[in-house]
């Protein structure tokens, strides 16, 4: 087993991000960490959910982990929301706005005793890969978030053409900040996406399951900060940006989503809502 990861740092002060290479117990993850609009900062929800997954040992299961990582981030989020805004009449996360929370995105593996399938968590935009023998790619997971997001990246476009792209794209987020404060207030929600929140929702919309690992070569796991930039009418993101991981290895990745965003600081040729986003990945080549 060959391990490869890629942790770089967008363009906040701090990476949100976090991952787990838990080789004892064999265990790897990628945490996507998201501040919430005006309120608890994402690294509240992806330390919560790497602290517990760090220690985690074959005797406890993944699911379980994740529970009590959404426990401890609810006291966390209570804590922080109490200490940095107001004090709550009950406290409770149900009490924080959804818009406020902080949340993180999961996609973690843990591989069983005999290493012959794993056991996967999924919520949110962090995504699972796998390629087999045969050179296919397959996609594990789902990204719900990417529809909502192109909502406000849609509308971002309609401002820049009527403007001749003269605002600066942190002047075009703002302006179409109640569309991502909508979008926030639909984190687990059957119209909206599944994150752990703190909240005894959020296990409503996980997803979780088990694969075989016959004739698996590679396992990839990414937050979505690698996701290739591409330009309106381009397709199939995703399955670019797992092909380019498998077959130049996450540097290769990172080298070709660090051009991208160079080459297009205003979000421009590109549209997306930061010109660059936290970058996580895990590469378990089998």
């Amino acid at each position: 087993m060959e391990i490869t990861k890629v942790y770089k740092k967008g363009d906040k002060e701090i990476n949100e991000d976090a991952y787990v290479i838990n080789e004892d117990s064999r265990i790897f993850a990628a945490i996507d960490g998201a501040t919430g609009l005006d309120g608890i900062p994402g690294y509240v929800a992806s330390q919560a959910v790497q602290e517990e997954l760090q220690q985690l040992t074959q005797a406890k299961s993944l699911y379980e982990s994740m529970q009590i990582s959404n426990e401890k981030l609810n006291g966390k989020a209570v804590e922080y929301y109490e200490t940095n805004f107001r004090k709550l009449d009950t406290p409770s996360i149900n009490e924080i706005p959804k818009r406020q929370r902080s949340s993180t995105g999961v996609a973690a593996v843990q591989f069983d005793q005999k290493g012959l399938a794993f056991d996967y968590f999924h919520v949110g935009d962090c995504m699972l890969f796998l390629k087999y023998e045969n050179g296919e790619i397959r996609t594990v997971t789902y990204d719900l978030v990417q529809y909502l997001d192109q909502v406000a990246i849609n509308e971002v476009v309609k401002l820049r053409e009527a403007d001749g792209n003269e605002l600066d794209i942190r002047d075009l987020r703002e302006k179409v900040k109640p569309i991502l404060l909508q979008n926030r207030d639909k984190l687990n929600s059957t119209d909206g996406y599944s994150v752990i929140d703190g909240s005894d929702e959020a296990f409503d919309y996980i997803e979780y399951g088990r694969i075989s690992l016959n004739r698996v070569t590679g396992i990839l796991l990414l937050s979505d900060g690698l996701l290739l930039p591409t330009e309106l009418d381009e397709t199939d993101a995703w399955s670019k940006t797992a092909e380019i991981a498998f077959t130049s290895g996450l540097d290769g990745l990172l080298g070709e989503v660090d051009k991208r965003e160079e080459a297009d600081p205003q979000c421009i040729k590109y549209p997306r809502m930061k010109q660059r986003d936290d970058k996580t990945g895990v590469l378990v080549e089998l």
